[in-house]
């Protein structure tokens, strides 16, 4: 079920490197809701240019906190615990007795987040979602340690500033794995079920397509939201503690997801 909250208050530029504030002098509504994706969507608008989206993104649980600035007069903090972006809200409603109303209602939007239990995460499958059928355990197990093997050479061989996900799913390794037919029947019972043949599988891995997907993702995985977009894919973000790049830990969360589930 959709929850929302919409809060009239304006915002400051927070400067990463000096630390410092600057109000932007403009009318302004922050909206927060949870969407039926279970995601947390943030947004603010800038009543004073026609509504105009200054600020979007995907917040987490347990990542975000929404609270008023210590000596500050009815000025509130959005932090992160997951990256160092700040954003600095002012209350414009005339009612200043409605400002921890409207705080409280944020924090409990937040939390009526649904968010996996870590350690149930890591023992699930290393795939995105749950199989339809089971192969026989073993066979399966087999077949996915080799392709787990493969992309942990392709993430050595390969490693550096500006890595992306087609440097590490290359073209050469794509042919490598479509043409292997126990390599697709590893992956089978992931595929969507009206896309299981291995004829399927083989044009679709090296389908422009696909191409173009993996640059979504790398984009994504590099941007601010990494942490969201790894925790979307169910995978733990909390490698980001030990990795900044995302590409590089978005595989090194599929690994290690594998390596606990064992």
């Amino acid at each position: 079920m959709l929850q929302e909250v919409t809060i009239p208050c304006g915002r400051y530029d927070y400067n990463q490197e000096t630390k410092k504030v600057v109000i932007v002098k403009a009318k302004g509504l922050l909206n927060l809701y949870l969407n039926d994706e279970n995601e947390l969507w943030l947004k603010w608008y800038n009543v004073d240019l026609d509504s105009k989206l200054e600020i979007e993104r995907i917040l987490i649980k347990g990542c975000t906190f929404f609270e008023k600035v210590k000596g500050q007069n009815r000025v509130y903090l959005l932090r992160f615990t997951d990256d160092d972006q700040k954003y600095f809200f002012w209350m414009q409603t005339d009612d200043q007795t409605q400002d921890e109303n409207y705080c409280k209602q944020f924090n409990d939007i937040i939390n009526l987040q649904v968010l996996d239990d870590p350690i149930q995460i890591q023992q699930q499958p290393p795939i995105q979602s749950q199989p339809h059928t089971q192969p026989p355990q073993q066979q399966m197990d087999q077949q996915q340690q080799q392709l787990l093997q493969l992309l942990q050479q392709q993430l050595t061989q390969r490693v550096g500033p500006g890595l992306s996900l087609t440097d590490i799913l290359s073209s050469e390794f794509l042919t490598q794995i479509a043409k292997d037919e126990e390599y697709f029947q590893a992956l089978k019972d992931y595929l969507p079920p009206d896309q299981q043949s291995f004829e399927q599988f083989k044009e679709n891995l090296l389908s422009p397509q696909f191409k173009q997907a993996l640059d979504q993702l790398t984009h994504a995985l590099k941007g601010r939201e990494r942490s969201s977009v790894i925790q979307q894919l169910d995978l733990d973000y909390r490698v980001l503690e030990q990795e900044f790049d995302g590409v590089i830990a978005f595989i090194k969360a599929i690994i290690r997801k594998d390596q606990n589930k064992n």
